[in-house]
Parts: structure tokens; sequence; C-alpha cells
């Protein structure tokens, strides 16, 4: 078993949205991110400045074998216990009136994972996302279908998946919603993110299925699952020394005290651990001698690893100027959680030299990168793009 797959899942509480809370920021970081978004609305920032800042001192940026022994990657089909009894106490719960649980998260949550994760320890059928250049011809769209028959339960991972917003991907979905409500598929749990079930329900305002959804994590439980997923070792200020995350068994050890750095990370991350986890990453430092060889199945040995002070943090922006495809390409990704160029010209109805240029532009501000489908928002620049979509009058989601 490799480190990461070691280390713990946050902890994935299931709560309804009434019971979902934004983690809160220090005053001064809530001043500081106003005057933040002000400035950048009046000036064009110099996003595209190359040269690193001047006045480095002797720590350094992680090195790819560092960020795994400090930060290795979130495993999102382990320890799902909690998960799992979340599941079930609302299946006792809601059944009898909806046999089909709906689980709504943002992105970068590991919500699909951990579904089909759950499916697969179950024994449940996975629901495969259509071909969307076939799903709408004959054959095709009754293969898919045919995949709710039987007494099997089943698991569709992301509802964001099976659609496009085209007349026919819209047939579609209220094809599939319509049944669900109905009691025609029979048991089973659907997937989906923030935006798609924002966007459904603004379509839908009778939409009245009962929802769970992941709590967002708030500093505390940030530092436990960090610390978690470095196993040994400590984590303190650059700045002063102070404490990060704060050592259980020590909490005063030396008299330093704790730093508000988390509060603000779980703050400006919304409680997301992938965006909150990209951002630590970036944030972590250590000494050039500090890369020593290990045999690769030795334990990490307590030490120390440097964390920059929020305000030397460095996060995407968005590029300068008003640009509606930007808009229309970001909250398409959002919606589909990934498209490439062919289907976010359908979805957008932007002509190809413009999705290309806009494409170029968000990849460029490294808002956007490459994923399986596509294109996909990077988890450092998602609260960028949150920002900038609300700003625009887009419907965003209520995470």
């Amino acid at each position: 078993m490799t480190a990461a797959e070691a280390t713990p899942s946050p902890l994935r509480e299931l709560v309804s949205k009434d019971q979902w809370a934004l983690p809160s920021a220090t005053v001064n970081r809530t001043l500081q991110d106003g005057l933040k978004a002000f400035v950048e609305r009046v000036r064009q920032p110099n996003w595209l400045q190359d040269e690193p800042a001047e006045g480095q001192d002797e720590l350094q940026p992680l090195s790819r074998r560092q960020l795994e022994r400090w930060a290795p990657a979130p495993q999102w089909r382990s320890n799902l216990s909690g998960f799992v009894d979340a599941l079930d106490q609302w299946c006792s719960r809601w059944s009898a009136i909806q046999p089909v649980g709906f689980v709504v998260a943002p992105p970068f949550t590991g919500l699909a994972e951990s579904l089909e994760q759950v499916g697969a320890d179950r024994d449940w059928r996975l629901i495969a996302p259509p071909d969307l250049d076939r799903i709408h011809r004959g054959q095709a769209l009754q293969d898919w279908w045919s995949q709710f028959e039987g007494d099997t339960p089943w698991v569709l991972p992301e509802l964001g998946h099976c659609w496009l917003r085209t007349p026919a991907g819209l047939a579609l979905v209220r094809h599939l919603l319509g049944a669900i409500a109905a009691g025609e598929l029979g048991r089973g749990l659907v997937g989906c993110n923030s935006w798609s079930w924002t966007f459904w329900t603004h379509l839908l305002p009778e939409l009245r299925f009962s929802t769970l959804t992941l709590q967002a994590l708030d500093h505390q439980r940030l530092g436990d699952w960090l610390q978690g997923l470095a196993g040994t070792g400590q984590f303190r200020l650059t700045s002063n020394g102070s404490w990060v995350v704060p050592p259980k068994d020590e909490p005063a050890r030396n008299g330093a005290r704790t730093s508000a750095f988390l509060r603000d990370l779980a703050a400006w991350s919304r409680g997301i651990p992938e965006v909150a986890w990209a951002i630590w990453r970036d944030s972590l430092r250590a000494r050039p001698e500090a890369e020593v060889e290990e045999p690769p199945d030795a334990e990490p040995t307590q030490s120390t690893c440097w964390v920059i002070p929020w305000s030397q943090v460095s996060v995407p922006t968005m590029p300068p100027g008003e640009s509606r495809p930007l808009a229309f390409v970001l909250h398409a990704l959002l919606l589909h959680q990934g498209l490439d160029e062919t289907y976010l010209q359908q979805t957008t109805g932007l002509a190809p030299d413009d999705v290309y240029i806009a494409l170029h532009s968000l990849h460029r501000a490294e808002l956007i990168g490459p994923h399986p489908r596509g294109w996909f928002v990077t988890p450092r620049g998602y609260p960028a793009v949150r920002r900038y979509l609300h700003a625009e009058g887009f419907a965003v989601d209520g995470f």
C-alpha cells in the first residue's frame, strides 16, 4: 500500500442542504478580499507576468517527491464508512417515498468516485454515461435506458455527464427525472454536481427531491485532514514559526501560537477539499537540503514543513477585460464537469474560433486545464471562476 492510499479521506459528512455551512473567514481576510476584488474590477492585474518575484529566501517550493510526502493526492474511494452510514440513514427515512437518492455537491469533492465505490462494494449496477454523439439516435438511446431494467439497485455517479445543454439533452434529463419521480426506475443513487443541479432546479422549480450534500470543511476539519495526509511531521509558518496545524499532544510547544492560515484557506476554498488541497500544496516550503534519499518503503520521519503566510499565497485571477465568451465557456464546463472543443461549441453556441481563443486565454491564466473529458476548471482557479460568474449574472451554485 502506498502512502497516498493509506491516507484518510476528509470526514465525509453527508447533511441536508439546510445544514450545510460555509466556513467563516477572519475579519482581516474578509476586508482584504473585498478590496482585492474591487481593485481587480477597476484595473488590469499583471496576470501575464513570467518572472519570479524578488526577495526569495532559502525556502523553496516542494519537489514532486516532497509533495507526495507532505500532501499526497486525496483517495476518495477509501474510508467511506461515515459516508455509507449517512446514505443508509437517508434510505431508512425516505426510501418508501423516494426510492432514488440524490447527492449534490460542488466540484472537487470526490463525489462521483465515492459513489462509484459505494456501488462497487454493494454490487450495484453502475450506470455508464451515454455516448453524447449517439445517445439521441434510436438503438443507442434504448441501450442506455436498458441499464435501469431489473431489480438490482443502480448508481449514476454524475448526472452532468449524461447530457448537453441542447434540446435533445434537456429532453433526456427531463424524462429521467420524471421516470424517477414516477418510481419507474427502481432503487438507485444519483450524484450531481452543484452547478448542474442548480440549473435543473431553476428550469424545473417544481423539482422537490430530497437531497443530501457533503458538509464543507471548516478550518479544524481541514487541518485534521491535511495533517492526516502527511502522516507525521509538523507545519509551521515561515514568517514567525506559528503552528499552522497545531499539534494535538503539545499545543503550546515552545510557546508558539497558532496562525489563522487554515481559517483563511477554508473560507477561500469554501470548504471544498481539492480546492483547499491544491492551494495548500503551492503554499508549502522546505529547505533544499531537506530533499534526502530514503528507501521507498521507509516510514516518514518527524520533521517540519514550512507554510508561507496567507498574504503571500498566489492564486489565479481572471484575464483582464470583459469577455462574455469566457463566461459562457466556464459555465458550460462547470455544468457538465468537463467538455471538449466540439461539445463547447454545441452547448454555448459560440463559433469555433471564439471557443479556441477563450480556452487559450483561460488556460494561460491557469483557470482551466486538460481533463479526461476535454477541459475543466482547475481547483486553484475555481474560487476566481465562481466569483466571476456570479458578478456576470450567471446562476451560481448554492455552495
